[in-house]
């Protein structure tokens, strides 16, 4: 599959909108009077597959026409974590399928520096958090499976310094170079222009462009190669299309905000949106919208070809992450539209999922269609998440092989939410200490259990410690005070 990938074609897929968050999928937006299926667009994050899901929905996918940098594909050549641009349609009851699925890497290249939770390659850093899926084919699984001189491929969102937010990366096997992002700096003189981080040379090169101009501000993505000055030679530049044919009504995205002019005048990662009186706030409030800032956003296409929010919903902080063996579930009554939800308990501590949430299947057998349904107690997983009135919401559920974990060696992290003289509460459970464990501090400096105790509530901690039944014992605790762990807005 990554040797497929990595083969890129000779056009790449137009993408409508920019990417895309959900919040959970189960409202219909974009019925109109008639009842009959409203053509929508949405371009988000693969959560899974039976058909395929994505942004919370699921699209059935049997008939849809499949591209991969713009070659046909198969649904088995998708992953989970890839930022795809989907075309379909929803009908009254919810139920939608997918006619046209579409996926174009934000970059692939060779990594120059790592350094904490960032990638450097081709000059574009690369942020990995709680969330981003490593491939298996990386370990160990995460930046330590990674040095400068690996290859890989990315996918993920752009944000408005040219940054990438990577929900998923992958080793990439031959030597072609691919990058995404906005015209700056052009000089058509020289033929040379800016790609976030990186100057490109178009001399020479295949324009698709369609019925546009090379410009500052085009969105675009660029096959070639970095030579040894660090000029990239591009020999194709091909234009991603921000704006939404005439037959869609609906949309959905989630993205970078690139471009901030008013609350009714801005752009997600070039796609414009405007907003009145009845839209809607989740997670912050309408003067939180502003340049830089992650938004899930669904509505409606005006007359004007703009979305027109119905509802914009704020990132969460990706602050929980549990890695431990499965001591419970409970499948809730879904409601037929193909998406299971549920409870599971991970050495006793409760994690609820919704529509959203992404499961990877990286044990032995690698089930494609994985889902809720899939594990069993006694299984493996690493879940992240966050804290919400409602408790531990996970955003992604890995099953891991069975040796991934130690028998009783587990990583928790947290906000601290109550604290005594020797044990804390993360996400609701009971964290034990005693006289050999260990204390860090949020620069890896050691501290006493005194100091610790006394500045830890409400601080994000990494945990390591032994599951003892529903009982965990800490052996080291490590504050991160980079992340307090709060939502970006609501506190």
């Amino acid at each position: 599959m990554i040797r497929f990938l990595t083969n890129l074609g000779t056009s790449l897929c137009l993408i409508l909108l920019a990417s895309c968050g959900g919040s959970g999928g189960s409202d219909v937006s974009g019925i109109d009077g008639s009842g009959a299926p409203v053509a929508t667009s949405t371009h988000g994050t693969i959560d899974g597959f039976g058909s395929v899901i994505v942004n919370g929905v699921r699209y059935n996918s049997d008939k849809a026409q499949i591209l991969i940098n713009g070659e046909m594909a198969m649904e088995e050549n998708l992953q989970v974590g890839y930022q795809v641009s989907l075309i379909g349609s929803i009908a009254k009851d919810g139920s939608a399928t997918a006619d046209k699925i579409e996926f174009t890497p934000n970059l692939v290249g060779t990594i120059s520096a790592k350094n904490n939770n960032t990638l450097v390659v081709m000059g574009q850093s690369i942020k990995v958090n709680n969330d981003t899926i490593f491939d298996v084919r990386i370990t160990p699984r995460g930046l330590q499976g990674l040095t400068t001189g690996t290859r890989i491929l990315v996918s993920g969102s752009l944000s408005a310094d040219g940054s990438i937010s990577a929900t998923r990366i992958e080793l990439a096997n031959n030597s072609s170079q691919q990058l995404l992002g906005f015209v700056r700096d052009l000089n058509s003189m020289n033929m040379t222009f800016q790609l976030n981080q990186q100057q490109i040379s178009y001399a020479g090169a295949n324009l698709n462009l369609g019925n546009q101009n090379l410009r500052n501000g085009l969105l675009v993505s660029v096959r070639g190669m970095q030579d040894n000055n660090q000029l990239f030679q591009a020999t194709q530049v091909n234009r991603i299309a921000t704006e939404f044919s005439n037959n869609i009504k609906s949309a959905s995205i989630e993205g970078y905000i690139t471009r901030f002019g008013s609350i009714t005048d801005f752009e997600v990662s070039g796609i414009n949106i405007t907003t009145n009186t009845q839209t809607r706030y989740d997670n912050g409030e309408a003067n939180n919208v502003l340049l830089g800032v992650k938004v899930e956003i669904e509505g409606q296409i005006d007359s004007s070809g703009k979305l027109l929010a119905e509802e914009i919903e704020f990132e969460h902080k990706i602050n929980n992450k549990i890695a431990g063996k499965i001591t419970n579930i409970t499948l809730n009554n879904n409601s037929g539209l193909g998406i299971v939800t549920g409870t599971l308990e991970v050495d006793g501590a409760s994690i609820r999922t919704n529509n959203s949430t992404r499961y990877e299947d990286k044990g032995n057998n690698r089930i494609k269609r994985f889902n809720l349904s899939s594990l069993q107690i006694g299984d493996s997983v690493e879940v992240t998440g966050y804290s919400s009135d409602n408790g531990f919401i996970a955003t992604k559920i890995e099953r891991e092989t069975a040796d991934d974990n130690e028998p009783e060696e587990r990583e928790l992290e947290g906000i601290i939410t109550s604290i005594s003289s020797d044990s804390f509460t993360l996400f609701g459970r009971k964290i034990s200490t005693d006289e050999n464990t260990q204390y860090r501090d949020a620069e890896e400096k050691p501290i006493s259990a005194v100091n610790f105790f006394t500045i830890a509530f409400g601080k994000r901690v990494e945990v390591k410690g032994i599951a003892l039944g529903n009982d965990f014992l800490a052996t080291r605790v490590s504050i991160d005070e980079d992340d307090k762990g709060k939502n970006q807005f609501k506190l």
